[in-house]
């Protein structure tokens, strides 16, 4: 496992730099698939059988992601409330040709959150990777949020196996332990603080982000843990041997990127 692990993320992590590096609509257009990958995922687990409806989920999650293209860039864009408007609607109109007395709103607000949490949690990452504003400039907030993510991640998986005895979350996540969150905590926190202090922009701020950045990835990856049993499946899929399926590789960066942007925006740009 641990083998295919490496591999697989060797693999993604050369992908990745090619595809960020090739410019700002390719990466859209990655960003793109990715999310149409992990709606279908998480339509798999709804049992959505109607290709009406996949297709109005995943195009919607898509839509978003554009509009945020066009933000990033300086493009013309429509408000956020119109994009919300539009896909509530579409949904609406979808399950009201298709009728479901007693599951309805369960049906609606399951389609509607997979759009929202999906595609408005992903395309964070277009944001990240043009943003420039203060020491953050090309794709630089991006990197950082993808290598933190990984660093928390693999610090708790490694911390775990080795030290972890006390399960962190028993009901939702068995084999989480309060050491391998610590380890991810600490392990996190002290790259971004040495890469603030290389930067020579480390402040209270900063150490503010170092420590709380792993606590919000961490609740990602429970979040999506309390998805997955919800459903009763282990993994979103095998698309990415040893790491499951997309959104059990991107559970924490969901969390983790909006949480990144606005921290810029507000208190560190």
């Amino acid at each position: 496992m641990l083998k295919k692990r490496v591999i697989s993320a060797i693999i993604g992590i050369l992908l990745l730099i090619f595809l960020v590096f090739s410019g700002s609509f390719p990466f859209f257009l990655t960003v793109s698939v990715i999310v149409s990958l992990a709606v279908r995922e998480y339509n798999r687990m709804l049992n959505i059988e109607s290709k009406t409806l996949k297709s109005i989920i995943s195009v919607a999650a898509v839509l978003i992601v554009f509009n945020v293209y066009l933000i990033s860039n300086d493009f013309n864009y429509l408000p956020s409330g119109i994009i919300f408007f539009i896909i509530i609607f579409a949904l609406y109109l979808y399950n009201l040709n298709n009728y479901q007395e007693e599951n309805f709103i369960k049906n609606i607000s399951h389609q509607l959150f997979s759009v929202i949490y999906i595609g408005g949690g992903l395309s964070f990452a277009v944001f990240l990777r043009d943003l420039n504003q203060g020491p953050f400039f090309a794709t630089s907030a991006l990197w950082l949020v993808l290598i933190a993510t990984w660093l928390t991640d693999s610090g708790a998986y490694f911390v775990g196996k080795k030290y972890g005895k006390t399960p962190m979350a028993p009901v939702i996540s068995p084999n989480k332990t309060v050491a391998g969150a610590v380890g991810g905590i600490l392990t996190t926190a002290l790259f971004i603080i040495l890469t603030a202090l290389f930067f020579e922009v480390l402040n209270i701020y900063y150490f503010i982000f170092a420590f709380t950045f792993p606590v919000i990835a961490i609740l990602g990856d429970l979040f999506e843990s309390c998805v997955k049993r919800s459903f009763g499946v282990k993994d979103t899929g095998t698309i990415i041997p040893g790491h499951g399926g997309i959104l059990d590789r991107f559970d924490s960066f969901i969390f983790t990127a909006p949480f990144t942007y606005y921290f810029i925006i507000l208190l560190l740009g």
